[in-house]
């Protein structure tokens, strides 16, 4: 097997040109079109290219290079899974955050580092998988959230002030080129305007949304609900006009135009692209914060009936080791289905539900709140009161990526 040093580097295409977003309410909101790009190049050549691109809303702007290629890994299935597991052949490991080295004796082991000496050897990485780039994307953003009256338990549920309180102050999704908000009843977002706008209702087509509770919170798993309002967006075709779809929770201090800044020097091979957002597990892609290419997006929606078929979301990962599905695990293995690429961005959350973002002490510690005090990532989570977001908000607001 042919190892070499993946190398990256950086151009910067600067341009006094800005992009301005009108959301639904018109508010605006200005972002930069000063562009870095990261171009992984294949086997031992590397190449730097300059990409200046233009916001409109639907633009996309082609790679034109025949050797640009985007370190891309696969499903954790196709992965070496385990520890002791040899990761050579595959190269690449199940888990976020692990990396397959070549060790003395060839065969290689999945780790999070590797220090030189005794059986690590040289600490050689190992060849990653690689698609080739056909896209460099605009960065015009379409946000959705959910809410869900009837969660399944009777402690209080903060999410629909939530979500009013940053629809008035035009935070959140609400500051996004295009947002919706959907939901099992239809409710004003005005949080003292009925008739303001209002979340979009789906229906329990398959009666499959009061089937299942999570283990813990006690809620009904929402995998169910998601695949109608994923059809809804299908059937509606705004987030077709956006370069990338993006869900967040209510309760995640969400910040765009920081998510703008870290996906400015992304590139999309043919197939699309998600990212995983916390390291570590055996699939690491959270729900408080789901960025799809367009292209991911389409696929995933495109492909519901056979992943609600073909994925065992009733049963889970693991034989049922944690109960059902949630959505966004559905969602990643329903894209992994259909071989969509994938991506490690770990700088997109502050995750107190994600191990590895809780500081020394509190890795076990699921109740865990985030400081939000300098906190730069597009998504800091949970805050499920609005005074506790807010006061987050404007702690974290001014701190950029």
């Amino acid at each position: 097997m042919v190892q070499h040093e993946a190398t990256v580097l950086l151009s910067v295409a600067s341009s006094d040109d800005e992009r301005v977003v009108h959301g639904r309410v018109g508010k605006i909101a200005a972002v930069s079109v000063a562009f870095l790009m990261a171009v992984v190049a294949t086997a031992a050549a590397t190449t730097m290219i300059t990409v200046r691109v233009a916001m409109p809303r639907d633009s996309r702007q082609s790679i034109q290079k025949k050797d640009e290629f985007l370190v891309v890994k696969p499903a954790y299935e196709d992965c070496a899974t385990k520890p002791s597991e040899d990761c050579l052949a595959p190269r690449c490991c199940g888990v976020s955050g692990y990396n397959c080295f070549k060790l003395l004796g060839n065969k290689g082991r999945c780790m999070k580092e590797c220090t030189p000496g005794g059986s690590n050897g040289t600490c050689e990485g190992v060849a990653p998988h690689m698609s080739k780039v056909v896209e460099h994307p605009g960065l015009s953003l379409y946000c959705f959230a959910v809410y869900v009256q009837d969660t399944g338990n009777d402690k209080p549920n903060f999410e629909l002030g939530l979500l009013q309180g940053q629809h008035d102050k035009s935070v959140g999704i609400f500051s996004c080129a295009e947002w919706a908000v959907f939901s099992d009843v239809v409710v004003p977002l005005g949080a003292a305007d009925a008739t303001s706008d209002k979340t979009t209702q789906v229906h329990d087509v398959k009666s499959d949304w009061h089937l299942m509770k999570r283990k813990g919170p006690d809620n009904w798993i929402n995998t169910g609900m998601f695949v109608q309002v994923w059809s809804a967006m299908k059937d509606a075709g705004h987030y077709k006009h956006h370069n990338w779809v993006i869900k967040a929770d209510a309760d995640a201090v969400f910040f765009p135009a920081k998510l703008a800044t870290v996906l400015s020097s992304v590139v999309v091979p043919s197939t699309g692209v998600y990212m995983e957002n916390c390291k570590y597990v055996d699939w690491g892609y959270f729900g408080n914060l789901e960025v799809f290419s367009q292209q991911a997006f389409t696929t995933l929606v495109y492909s519901l009936e056979e992943c609600y078929t073909d994925v065992p979301w009733k049963i889970g990962v693991h034989d049922g080791k944690y109960g059902p599905m949630g959505e966004d695990l559905f969602a990643q293995k329903c894209m992994d289905l259909k071989k969509v690429g994938k991506e490690e961005m770990f700088e997109l959350t502050t995750d107190g539900a994600c191990p590895s973002d809780r500081p020394a002490g509190q890795e076990k510690n699921k109740k865990y709140i985030p400081n939000c005090v300098g906190t730069s990532t597009p998504s800091i989570h949970p805050f499920k009161k609005p005074a506790d977001w807010f006061k987050c908000h404007e702690e974290a607001k001014d701190a950029m990526p």
